[in-house]
């Protein structure tokens, strides 16, 4: 039977089609037209490139971060073309990403165009949801910090990258990032998230003429200004309030050292003599200065430090582990035929001879110190198949007035794509066809089994510390694990140690400029210190070794007369972290504060990611409705 019609003047004509579904209505005139037309629509998502840009550190523009995505947002809502527009939207993340981590290329230039290409995905998501947003005329003051916050918490995992969050624009403002110590870095993320949707809101209201009645633009712009005007200032009480506690003692006296040595994959650098040689004359600014902990940055000491390798009776150990030794220090040379059993074997036994002459000169050193030395270097082990074949780590070792390291902590979050290839034994295939894109150079490293800390004690008062490397620091889960265990609080501070020579800037040497990439790194353990409560203190060869309180403020930098801005030289120097007066002479070393440990235990330590996960689902939700609805009006 013939399904019955009506005519275009019926009632019922209008209701073939769900109103929310259909397209936003073309603007008539003004400004809105003019937004609309496809120079406009990249104009704007260009503008948010810049802004959002120079928001971040080094550049410190923090106003912007609450600006910054209203142009992009603009572009979505009056863009005429759906699909032209949403591929602009995209292509304006890689730009951003592109421009924003233009350091990877000293490195790496398959993996920053991949990285690049993999990040701009979260923006063509978060453009997919806010257009269909847009177009069912939700409020944005809620929509858009929903999508964006689920999407930054969502590219913490997998192939994480935790980098340039909206929270981290706003660093420096202390009293703001104390909100962290209950949502995380995501719910100041999600507040200047919020106040950009107000405005967007407002701008739709004043520039949608003969869209809906007017009173309800008008309504929803008042309600979205009034819960983010009460949202900012509960922010602001409460940070007023938790940097207005006194919770912190005295904790140990810390020598930071930091030289200035560039790291590159294709020249060989300094010999590891030559390099410990740097930190040993430089420590001894500290002797007689009362520390209770020198540290080193990352990968100082020459790879096999530690007890697994130095303990090895090379006359009488099967020639299948030494072999294997030898291929990790060597590489695939070892396997030549003309390489004999008794080459291998004295190769060996030289290289275990200079481990046990260094670690013998630093733990003479941690004696004349009178305390522990952290540094970082590769830990070696024997696999568990016991085929000949050898595990390395990235370690952090504590030695403590001996010539073999007391703890030795093994990195359990390796750089994705540059330390380790994933997949190794879950899809062999797929791990080697990635490993193909990764540097020859780049040993491939084994994550950690568990987190070690570490004990240090004074005549009056003993501490916990743990120790996050390089990378793994950015991340909030892991710094957690490290701070709380079975649900207390273990770890009185955390001390990073990071090779940043990566990123300098390449060509002439020791003197090469700093890159972005140092002070956003740096950013991140503001974060760190508040979500827990405890100080930060980091040693990074070229910079910027820092120390940071549990409130997250930046006490203490080794930078150059510059700051933390960009083309600054990459600084060799000492930093001495004690309340005492001054005693004798310290080498040139730069006194600061001392560190001031906190006991208090934060909601974020106790909870971890509630937040981030409550308004991940959140956005589930509201995609599922889009779907849904998308569905119906498409039957």
């Amino acid at each position: 039977m013939q399904r019955p019609t009506h005519k275009s003047g019926s009632p019922k004509a209008g209701k073939t089609r769900s109103p929310k579904a259909a397209a936003p209505p073309r603007p008539r005139g003004g400004a809105a037209e003019w937004l609309g037309r496809w120079w406009a629509v990249v104009g704007l998502c260009l503008l948010t490139v810049v802004l959002l840009t120079f928001s971040f550190a080094p550049w410190n523009g923090w106003p912007l971060g609450y600006l910054a995505l209203v142009p992009w947002m603009l572009a979505l809502a009056f863009g005429r073309r759906g699909r032209l527009t949403l591929w602009t939207a995209a292509a304006a993340g890689l730009v951003f990403w592109a421009a924003n981590l233009y350091w990877l290329t000293w490195i790496t230039p398959v993996g920053y165009a991949a990285g690049s290409m993999y990040l701009s995905l979260f923006w063509l998501a978060a453009a997919v949801m806010l257009r269909a947003a847009l177009r069912r005329r939700w409020p944005m003051w809620l929509t858009l910090p929903v999508v964006w916050v689920a999407l930054e918490y969502v590219r913490t995992h997998g192939v994480g990258f935790p980098w340039h969050f909206l929270a981290h624009s706003q660093y420096a403002r202390t009293t703001l990032i104390q909100i962290a110590d209950l949502t995380g870095q995501y719910g100041l993320s999600f507040l200047l998230a919020m106040i950009n949707g107000v405005i967007v809101d407002a701008a739709l209201a004043a520039l949608r003429r003969g869209d809906g009645p007017r009173w309800w633009a008008r309504r929803r712009v008042i309600v979205g200004a009034a819960v983010a005007v009460t949202a900012l200032g509960g922010v602001i009480g409460y940070g007023a309030w938790r940097l207005g506690q006194k919770t912190q003692t005295l904790g140990p006296v810390i020598g930071i050292v930091q030289e200035a040595v560039p790291t590159t994959l294709y020249r060989r650098g300094e010999g590891p003599q030559k390099t410990l040689r740097r930190y040993t004359a430089a420590s001894e600014a500290f002797i007689g200065q009362q520390c209770d902990l020198v540290i080193w940055p990352e990968t100082v000491l020459p790879a096999g430090m530690n007890s697994e390798v130095r303990s090895i009776r090379t006359s009488r150990a099967p020639i299948g582990p030494l072999r294997g030794l030898a291929r990790v220090l060597l590489g695939d040379k070892v396997d030549d035929p003309r390489v004999t059993d008794r080459a291998v074997r004295d190769f060996v036994w030289r290289y275990i001879d200079d481990l046990n002459k260094w670690g013998i000169e630093v733990g003479l050193l941690s004696t004349g110190l009178r305390c522990p030395i952290l540094a970082g270097g590769s830990a070696l082990r024997p696999a568990a198949e016991q085929d000949g074949s050898w595990i390395v780590s990235n370690g952090a070792l504590l030695f403590d007035r001996s010539p073999m390291p007391k703890v030795v902590y093994a990195k359990v979050h390796p750089v994705p794509f540059s330390e380790y290839v994933p997949f190794r034994t879950s899809w062999p295939w797929l791990h080697r066809k990635l490993r193909g894109f990764v540097p020859p150079s780049m040993a491939q490293l084994v994550p950690g089994e568990r987190i070690r800390r570490f004990a240090l004690s004074s005549d009056k008062q003993t501490w916990t510390l743990a120790s996050p490397i390089c990378y793994e620091g950015t991340f909030a889960r892991i710094c957690r694990r490290m701070v709380m265990d079975r649900g207390r609080k273990v770890a009185h501070l955390l001390v990073n140690i990071s090779n940043d020579g990566w990123f300098v800037q390449p060509g002439g040497g020791e003197t090469n400029g700093l890159s972005t990439e140092h002070a956003q790194h740096l950013v991140a353990y503001c974060f760190r210190a508040v979500e827990n409560r405890v100080p930060i203190v980091r040693a990074v060869n070229t910079g910027i070794s820092a120390s940071v309180d549990s409130n997250g403020r930046i006490i203490a930098v080794l930078a150059g007369r510059r700051g933390l801005g960009v083309g600054s030289p990459a600084q060799a120097g000492q930093l001495l972290l004690t309340s005492a007066e001054a005693k004798g002479d310290e080498g040139g070393a730069i006194r600061a504060p001392q560190v001031l440990v906190d006991s208090r235990v934060s909601v974020y330590s106790l909870a971890g990611d509630v937040f981030a996960w409550l308004v991940s689902a959140a956005a589930v939700i509201m995609l599922g409705w889009i779907l849904c609805r998308k569905k119906k009006a498409g039957a």
